[in-house]
């Protein structure tokens, strides 16, 4: 493959999160194509290839396709393979990597289908750097694909003090965009456990890329556009010079969740940004103007039943009361639930997490209106 072609590439993303992921493939002026669960393909020049990998906050990782092909048996597939031209790829100081998955095929053995690749491209890594492959046999068609990514792009680095269920970086990226979140206004999450709402969020208001400074796959290939790569660097610095982050506030009521979300925030470099204290939710503060809430309250097995019901109520009324004109967006396993803290809200997305299946729902704010009445006694009970 010559360097001046399109990439035929695919970001793979958690089934639910292909609709985000389109979003952020228009605005980096990439043109996504009718998608697939867990899949969002796309034809990139290079430059859009490397801004992909830098800027998706939905996707777990981006897949170039470099060959298909139909094999039969281990010695078809092994001619097929050496006709590949493997070296726009790969270096000898490289190791391939091959992730192999096999449906209703005559070659099934996926070990053995690596074993063969092996013999083509190159041996396992015995202790040098590696690069990953993906190779799907479907009905003896053959698809070799190769990571761009490397590490995973919902991997943050500076996601390591993590509490009880928390929320991918990812899913947080799609709830705050599902939000209509873009940074200009405040936010609020008042069940913030480790912060990732909170963080992401400060992240995309300031145009920094989720990842960071952190280093691709792609920049080890032999085919690596290196004033490419320097150019779209120099829109990375220049964006997050023109980002402004309007204030964001993170609480929660236990300390060993506010300390977590502070670790987090100074590693991402974003704690100037995010107020965070320990705070009940009924103790949140009043606020005049248009704002967003966004969390990922409690729910499952976490709290009983009943907890649950008077908790969330007590966030409605406090949301009424505090923030009234306020939008509201949650993360939530049960919508009838949800309901008892805002019967306005609507479905607008979902995925799944933890092992079951969450809805994203979402209410925009509201015009100034009469002054609610003061919250009741139970009311202002802390939480």
């Amino acid at each position: 493959m010559a360097v001046s072609d399109r990439f035929e590439a695919a970001a793979i993303c958690t089934p639910g999160l292909e609709p985000f992921v389109e979003t952020e493939l228009r605005a980096l002026g990439i043109k996504p194509k009718p998608g697939h669960t867990g899949v969002v393909e796309f034809k990139a020049s290079a430059r859009q290839l490397y801004a992909a990998n830098v800027w998706l906050r939905t996707a777990s990782r981006v897949l170039v396709r470099i060959a298909t092909f139909r094999a039969t048996d281990f010695a078809h597939l092994q001619q097929r393979a050496e006709e590949v031209d493997w070296s726009s790829w790969i270096t000898d100081d490289v190791a391939p990597e091959f992730r192999v998955s096999s449906r209703k095929s005559r070659l099934y053995h996926t070990q053995g289908i690596a074993d063969r690749l092996h013999k083509v491209v190159g041996p396992a890594s015995i202790g040098e750097a590696g690069q990953p492959f993906v190779v799907r046999f479907d009905r003896d068609l053959c698809s070799v694909s190769i990571d761009a990514s490397g590490t995973p792009l919902n991997h943050r680095a500076w996601r390591t003090d993590i509490g009880v269920a928390p929320l991918r970086p990812t899913m947080a990226a799609a709830v705050l965009m599902a939000a209509g979140y873009d940074g200009t206004e405040p936010l609020v999450d008042p069940f913030c456990g480790c912060g990732t709402i909170p963080i992401e969020a400060a992240l995309l208001a300031a145009k920094l890329p989720p990842g960071g400074t952190r280093r691709f796959a792609f920049q080890q290939w032999p085919s690596f556009q290196r004033g490419t790569w320097a150019s779209v660097q120099g829109e990375v610095k220049a964006a997050a010079q023109a980002g402004v982050v309007a204030q964001i506030e993170a609480y929660d009521r236990d300390q060993a969740a506010v300390d977590a979300c502070k670790a987090n925030a100074e590693r991402a470099q974003v704690s100037d940004s995010v107020l965070i204290e320990r705070k009940v939710v009924s103790h949140l503060g009043g606020h005049t103007g248009k704002g967003l809430i966004v969390s990922n309250p409690p729910y499952g097995k976490r709290v009983g039943d009943g907890d649950l019901r008077a908790l969330y109520k007590k966030f409605g009324a406090v949301m009424r009361q505090r923030r009234p004109q306020w939008g509201l967006a949650m993360v939530v396993a049960d919508v009838k639930l949800a309901r008892v803290a805002d019967h306005r809200l609507a479905p607008v997305g979902g995925f799944g997490h933890g092992g079951m299946t969450v809805s994203v729902l979402s209410r925009p704010g509201s015009e100034p209106s009469e002054p609610s009445a003061p919250l009741s006694d139970p009311d202002l009970q802390a939480r």
